[in-house]
């Protein structure tokens, strides 16, 4: 009896991971393909693909230097946004200290990339009392912020 509902159990973790999963796919990152594009000079890129634990969708070559990925990181315990960067190490070292700029990223597959990252609640204090609508416009924002760093850098321009 136990193996049965652990079944029944197992098939509603995936269901709702499914779920999450589409919901960053089809709204939030689809909504940065189009947003990213139209405000800056980049040329979009699908080079990388999504893997389980990583939600990727479109990148942008930037014709400074590199590409720049929004990128939706899933564990079975958290969910990190990142805005992942190709930055040369002869530009890091020009960059020199860095305040609120891109750090290495952690997460597997990405540590030779620079980029920021935040947890659901990190994007804002009170993220889990917002409503929907709201919370994709904080994270939009959240990814917006990064995207400017680049540009005041010099990393990135502006349409």
């Amino acid at each position: 009896m136990q193996s049965e509902s652990f079944r029944l159990s197992d098939s509603a973790v995936v269901a709702r991971y499914l779920h999450v999963r589409n919901l960053f796919y089809d709204h939030l990152l689809s909504r940065l393909e189009t947003l990213v594009p139209e405000r800056y000079q980049v040329q979009p890129t699908t080079r990388l693909h999504a893997t389980l634990a990583t939600l990727v969708r479109t990148g942008f070559t930037r014709p400074v230097e590199g590409e720049v990925w929004p990128v939706v990181f899933l564990t079975p315990v958290d969910v990190t946004l990142g805005l992942c960067v190709q930055i040369s190490p002869e530009r890091v070292a020009k960059l020199g200290t860095m305040l609120k700029g891109p750090q290495r990223m952690r997460h597997r597959h990405w540590e030779d990339w620079w980029g920021w990252e935040t947890t659901l609640a990190g994007v804002h204090p009170r993220f889990f009392e917002m409503k929907p609508g709201e919370q994709e416009e904080a994270m939009v924002t959240w990814y917006v912020g990064g995207l400017e760093w680049l540009v005041h850098s010099g990393l990135m321009r502006r349409r």
